[in-house]
């Protein structure tokens, strides 16, 4: 508390002693802050280089560059647009011959072909579904000590790759997530949409469990994803007072967790009744087959298995023959200790079983076992299952504010109703307490998507803005309050917020807007004098450059080696893993994905497990699942360095780009400077400058342990697989590759 810059004021530091909710009522309850009014239809405004605007983005930018004095930079090369727009859109590098099309392609309307040919491609969905996954905390396992797997988790993940590729408006987007089972009860998709309520870390420990603590566990998980993803307000500051900054009563906070009182996780069939009926046959049938075959085994066996049970029992003690005689139910504690006893004696084993048995009831007694393990083995699969969410028909539970959070100690009852704070925007019936008779998150779901909300619209293209810019007009993405940053262009921000909702809610609509734009096309270079003006860019007067986040490092690898499988959907892939990793799980097991094919794809359908992180991912920041990520933490450390250069997946992504490389080969007058030139085209999609070439060249050479007297007779080492020197060529080329993967320029986008 003593860092907060309001106890600095010695005014506020006696508010804070006497009375903390106090700073909530005074400073907070007027509601005057940007954030809680609707977006205004703002003005496009007039700037003095008209020439310079592509679309409105542009001027808003320019007016604010302008009023400072400052010019935007100049368009950016074809080349790096072409590198920019891929990973922007699709999360992957473009291959040698896209590049080539582009570049070459002397059409006016050449980018904005590629942007629609982009946004159109599959490999969209997969790269932003990234982005929402993070946001909503996604992962395949519950979390904590058991970290147990989630087997139908993935089909809420293919969900939001399928919406986004769809273009489904984000309005209906939220709405099936929040209450697709209640609004679109016909639709399969909307029911799998509702795995967003259980996508939180679940507690589930040994020994006694408090259910009291599980459920609210499981209720603060639900209300304060609807603060984080949808809203940007960290409402779960009020669960256990009244928000210290933003208007947030604790009463507002447990009437929206009311929206989720009735609300209990299920795993529902996703089958038609047709398909539940065929399915149920097949069960009966299956299941006819079973008790037949059982039923065949124990006539066969009985005779023996009683003679046997009735020699043991003759040699067992009086006392003990005697408890066994007796009827169970009225046995006394002594007689049911000895029953026990003789019960474990006389039991037959298998080998005493089979030994009773002639050769003739063996023979049978194999066939009919073997029988009935052919046909466990064929038990027809269960119908698929979605994580997802249903409503308790009966009563509803009551809804308490809890002191301080403790379930323990509950308070008054509240009725479920939205916060005061956006109260205004509320239906004439839907004001204070909600009707009872209507599907309480039905209710939320239309209320987060009115037009008139002042946060929804602005919270999502702020991230698409973010995920375009490495940061958004509002900084802290998940925090629009009073503690978060205020915007760097509110006119700009509200402008899009209300294009977003006039363009129905369009997600594509927003890129197609910002990647058109004369500000995303600008040239990440800097002078000095932009550096000195305006050090951290908020004026957008370049490109940002930045980094690869962990799926892009991951899945360009694999596409730049000609590895990357590009399989869709599906539950996610156990990659093998070093035991050192495997050793960390303290229930269960990691077992590898049997088909090798399945390591190969994109990065977003691996398994991901909670406790348990793939390596590479982590060391380039890829976000713990145990809460929201608005945006990711990006870190420099030697830890990267290490993985990318002794990793055995970029040792094997590079040995299989080497050979790609030798493979391509084609006689020509300097074998090496073809290798190299088509080394760069596919890692850096562009062509070596000379002295490039010439410190590849070399390099290779010495890794070789060849010398320039070798140089002439390179020709026929590389196309002579039966040279001695080509096994020395093949390693050097695989060191070649991995040097090009841990250059900044691979690493980076400009």
């Amino acid at each position: 508390m003593r860092d907060c810059p309001l106890y600095k004021s010695s005014a506020w530091a006696i508010l804070i002693v006497l009375n903390s909710s106090t700073i909530w009522a005074q400073d907070n309850s007027n509601n005057s802050h940007w954030s809680f009014h609707s977006p205004s239809q703002t003005s496009v405004p007039l700037t003095q280089t008209p020439s310079w605007v592509r679309n409105p983005i542009d001027a808003f930018i320019l007016a604010e560059l302008e009023k400072k004095g400052e010019v935007p930079s100049p368009r950016a090369t074809k080349l790096t647009l072409l590198r920019r727009l891929y990973f922007d859109l699709t999360g992957l590098p473009p291959s040698p011959s896209e590049v080539s099309s582009f570049v070459n392609d002397p059409s006016e309307h050449a980018y904005q072909k590629l942007v629609d040919r982009l946004l159109a491609s599959p490999r969209y969905g997969e790269r932003w579904a990234q982005h929402w996954l993070d946001v909503v905390r996604y992962a395949d396992s519950d979390g904590f000590e058991y970290d147990d797997p989630r087997p139908n988790a993935w089909r809420y993940r293919d969900w939001v790759i399928d919406s986004f590729n769809q273009d489904k408006p984000y309005a209906l987007f939220v709405q099936e997530q929040i209450a697709g089972d209640q609004m679109f009860p016909e639709n399969p998709a909307s029911i799998i949409a509702t795995g967003l309520h259980r996508l939180g870390p679940l507690r589930l420990n040994a020994g006694n469990q408090d259910k009291k603590k599980n459920r609210q566990e499981v209720l603060t998980e639900m209300t304060d994803m609807i603060g984080s993803a949808f809203l940007g307000i960290t409402v779960g500051c009020a669960r256990c007072h009244d928000h210290k900054f933003d208007p947030v009563a604790q009463s507002d906070y447990y009437q929206l967790q009311a929206f989720f009182a009735p609300t209990f996780p299920k795993d529902i069939v996703l089958a038609s009744p047709e398909e539940k009926r065929a399915h149920q046959q097949q069960m009966t049938l299956w299941n006819q087959k079973v008790e037949e075959l059982t039923g065949q085994i124990s006539s066969l066996e009985m005779p023996y298995r009683s003679r046997i049970e009735q020699e043991k029992t003759a040699n067992l003690p009086d006392d003990v023959r005697l408890a066994l005689a007796i009827p169970e139910k009225e046995r006394n504690e002594k007689e049911v200790e000895l029953a026990k006893q003789g019960l474990r004696a006389i039991a037959v084993t298998e080998s005493e079983l089979v030994s009773a048995l002639p050769t003739e009831h063996q023979t049978e007694r194999t066939h009919l076992l073997q029988q009935k393990t052919k046909l466990e083995q064929n038990k027809p699969a269960d119908l698929p299952q979605a994580m997802a969410v249903t409503d308790a028909s009966d009563s509803i539970p009551e809804t308490h504010i809890l002191r301080r959070g403790d379930p323990g100690s509950p308070l008054e009852e509240v009725a479920p109703s939205f916060p005061v704070s956006l109260s205004s925007l509320a239906d004439h019936n839907l004001t204070g307490t909600i009707d009872h008779t209507d599907a309480r998150r039905t209710q939320l779901g239309r209320w987060l998507t009115r037009n008139e909300h002042p946060l929804t619209a602005r919270v999502m293209v702020n991230r698409i803005w973010q995920h375009h810019f490495s940061r958004g007009l509002v900084e802290t993405p998940n925090d629009f309050g009073h503690r978060g940053q205020a915007p760097t262009h509110p006119e700009l921000l509200d402008w899009l917020a209300t294009t977003f909702i006039a363009d129905n809610w369009s997600i594509k609509s927003i890129h197609r807007l910002i990647v058109l734009s004369a500000t995303y096309q600008q040239t990440s270079s800097e002078s000095d004098k932009v550096q000195r003006l305006d050090p951290q860019n908020k004026r957008y007067s370049r490109f940002p450059r930045r980094r690869l986040d962990a799926e892009e490092i991951r899945d360009s690898l694999l596409m730049t080696a000609g590895n990357l499988e590009t399989k869709v959907g599906g539950p996610g892939v156990f990659v093998p893993l070093n035991n050192e990793v495997t050793n960390l799980i303290y229930k269960g097991s990691w077992q590898a994905t049997s088909d090798p094919k399945e390591h190969l794809r994109r990065s977003i359908y691996l398994f991901l497990k909670r406790n348990v992180r793939i390596p590479l991912m982590e060391n380039f920041d890829s976000p713990s699942t145990m809460t929201s990520c608005g945006q990711r933490h990006i870190s420099t450390h030697s830890g990267q360095a290490l993985s990318m250069i002794n990793s055995p997946f970029l040792n094997d992504q590079a040995s299989v780009l080497a050979a790609r490389l030798w493979e391509e080969l084609e006689h020509s007058e300097s074998p090496l400077n073809a290798i190299v030139q088509n080394a760069y085209q596919r890692v850096l999609s562009r062509q070596p400058t000379s002295r490039e070439r010439e410190l590849s060249s070399a390099f290779i050479m010495n890794q070789a342990g060849l010398d320039k007297s070798d140089y002439e007779t390179l020709n026929s080492r590389f196309l002579s697989d039966s040279d001695s020197s080509s096994p020395n060529l093949k390693t050097a080329l695989t060191d070649f590759c991995l040097v090009l993967f841990n250059l900044d320029e691979f690493m980076y986008i400009h």
